[in-house]
């Protein structure tokens, strides 16, 4: 007989007490409870019958702890689910697989929480609303296996679900029963809990839809299915295949209006504010901001600033895509330049344009080596000034004159100069081996002040820079201080007399006119050769009748720096025709000039490669050849002889091929 100084236990108030099970949803059972009792949930509540341990054990709702510890401390577990992340549980939709609950009339823990959308036992979608009357399921109905209008639950037929929406399914029942998870290779959810799983989903399934207007997580409707599943397949979709699938859908947000927006923030939003400020920040989430951050490197086409801590070094150091400047820069060319290489699709570049008008250029750098060999050769005018130490108005002035090879990119008229590196790297070299000093004597004086103070014209700077590299003028030293040609160094008595004895008599000069005759071409060729600064012409005077000359050392420069198509085939005993088809089956073009004219007659730049196919097509009879130069001399002869002064010595014609 009992003492009576032990407790009783307490009276269960319930008559008919079935056990939960271990994968049984604690409203489910409690509905299951109710109805056995022939009560409702909200009865339950008032005589404070509750699914925690200590409710369920004064009811004898549970058998004893040592004969099913697991199942105590499963319940203690969900109950403790209940009291510390009630943001978990779907409270007001009930939802369910028919095939179970045929099986076996309990209600599935998995289906009380969000984003539990599938049966991945019958690979089928969970139920939610009555085929019969179209109503939404929910905890107050009157029976837990039937609908309010009387139709039994466990008739209705579900729909297929993807197989990637069934993993994900898997990884949740697995996280609520915590069981290990068979899927955590290369998944972002290793060892993720029910609360931290449901945020990734919310986060792939909504911020990752392009189409989504969804600005926060907190979803007004998301215990429907119809809502839900639409989230959950996206999430499963990009969460199987992952990373690929999530770089893929960063892909198509970034090209999403991307022609108005630069920033990372400006772009994605709240997708990227909630990596590092919202629910995803904390280091569960590491792997996501990982391959987030890996797409930043490799994918990102705006801006990177130094000053974004959010981003390791390591992704600003490599980012693929970078700022055009800084791309510009490396390719030692000009922004104009740049844009017209993306245009020509030579390299792969995206312009966008902010809502306040300003203009970000991006540019892949992996491309930029490329680009680098292709440009390799060439200079612009901006590095070409600063090589040489000239400043742009003299340094167009005498572009033309001094590098005759220089040319327009795509020898289109607005866009940048092309100048040849080689050219002009050995004309800043010149004087490398003479000594070098801080300051010029004062019988000395530098290009520089030249320059600066002595105003000479664009002719007698390159007569001067010809007469240096032919080694007919003398420099002295170099100034240091100045960069390439301007340190150059003269004795002032010998310059000024170099300057005296320029020949500036009108021998020197012929009209336009008479530079045809000279050259053997129709009259129209000698003017598009002017207008285009082949051949320097001069105006005389200002009036529009006064008309220009062309200097003879001009001339003499074109000559031995060009050679006309008809000359080429007189060489190798073809039509000029014919010539030009063989040069270019070997990649060499005639002159193009600025405007939309085209020269009537072809003319070549005189090259390695050009003088390696002549002297291969040569053939042994140049009669043709040697009239032409002749006719030339001749020409030469007349005209000097008509302004009435001695003739020259015609010697600086090559009569020997080149």
């Amino acid at each position: 007989m009992p003492d009576s100084s032990t407790p009783l236990p307490p009276v269960p108030t319930l008559l008919i007490r079935p056990h939960p099970s271990r994968t049984e949803g604690p409203t489910g059972y409690l509905f299951r409870l109710a109805e056995a009792n022939f009560m409702s949930l909200r009865d339950l509540e008032e005589i404070g019958i509750a699914f925690n341990l200590e409710a369920l054990r004064q009811q004898q709702l549970l058998p004893h702890l040592q004969l099913y510890p697991e199942l105590h401390e499963q319940i203690r577990y969900v109950s403790k689910l209940q009291q510390e992340q009630p943001g978990i549980w779907n409270r007001q939709h009930a939802r369910f697989c028919p095939y179970c609950l045929g099986a076996d009339p309990r209600w599935r823990l998995g289906w009380e929480v969000f984003h539990f959308d599938v049966c991945h036992k019958h690979g089928v979608w969970l139920v939610d609303k009555c085929t019969s009357c179209g109503e939404l399921q929910t905890w107050r109905r009157e029976s837990l296996l039937r609908c309010n209008c009387g139709a039994d639950l466990r008739q209705e037929i579900p729909e297929e679900a993807p197989s990637a929406c069934l993993l994900l399914g898997e990884v949740l029942d697995q996280a609520l029963l915590r069981q290990p998870i068979r899927y955590q290779h290369g998944y972002p959810f290793d060892g993720l809990p029910i609360k931290q799983l449901q945020d990734l989903i919310r986060y792939l399934g909504v911020y990752m839809d392009a189409a989504s207007c969804f600005k926060s997580l907190k979803l007004a409707r998301g215990g429907e299915m119809e809502v839900s599943w639409a989230i959950s397949s996206l999430a499963a979709e990009i969460l199987v295949c992952w990373p690929e699938k999530y770089h893929q859908a960063l892909d198509v947000l970034q090209d999403k209006d991307g022609a108005s927006k630069k920033s990372l923030k400006a772009v994605f939003k709240e997708a990227y504010q909630n990596l590092y400020q919202g629910s995803l920040r904390s280091k569960a989430y590491a792997p996501v901001r990982g391959a987030f951050q890996y797409w930043v490197a490799h994918f990102w086409k705006g801006p990177l600033a130094k000053r974004n801590r959010r981003m390791t070094e390591m992704v600003l150091e490599n980012a693929s895509w970078i700022v055009g400047k800084f791309a510009a820069d490396r390719l030692g060319i000009s922004m104009a330049r740049l844009r017209y290489l993306i245009k020509s699709g030579q390299l792969e570049g995206q312009e966008t344009i902010s809502e306040k008008g300003r203009r970000f250029l991006m540019v892949r750098k992996d491309q930029l080596a490329r680009v680098e060999e292709e440009l390799a050769g060439e200079i612009t005018l901006s590095k070409a000034m600063e090589v040489l130490g000239l400043g742009k108005v003299r340094m167009r002035r005498i572009l033309k004159l001094l590098f005759p090879s220089a040319r327009r990119v795509n020898d289109q008229q607005a866009l940048p100069w092309c100048i040849s590196s080689t050219e002009v790297y050995q004309l800043a070299e010149l004087g490398e081996e003479l000594p070098r000093v801080y300051y010029v004597e004062d019988d000395e004086i530098s290009l520089a002040d030249v320059l600066h103070y002595w105003q000479w014209n664009a002719d007698e700077i390159v007569s001067l820079v010809e007469e240096v590299k032919a080694g007919a003028f003398a420099l002295s030293r170099t100034l240091i201080g100045k960069a390439g040609i301007s340190r150059w160094i003269f004795k002032r008595k010998d310059l000024i007399q170099w300057r005296a004895a320029m020949q500036t008599d009108r021998v020197n000069w012929i009209t336009i006119p008479e530079l045809a005759e000279v050259l053997g071409v129709k009259q129209q060729v000698a003017y598009w050769l002017t207008q285009n600064e082949y051949i320097r012409s001069h105006k005389l005077g200002t009036s529009k009748h006064h008309g220009s000359r062309v200097r003879k050392v001009d001339v003499d420069r074109f000559l031995r720096q060009h050679i006309f198509g008809t000359e080429i085939a007189d060489r190798i005993g073809h039509s000029p025709r014919k010539a030009m088809l063989m040069l270019k089956a070997e990649s060499i073009y005639p002159l193009r000039g600025t405007s939309i004219e085209a020269c009537r007659q072809l003319v070549y730049t005189r090259t390695d490669t050009l003088d390696r196919f002549i002297a291969k097509h040569s053939v042994g009879d140049l009669t043709k050849w040697h009239e032409s130069v002749k006719r030339r001399a001749n020409a030469w002869e007349r005209i000097i002889y008509e302004n009435g002064t001695p003739i020259p010595d015609p010697s600086h014609f090559r009569l020997e091929p080149r």
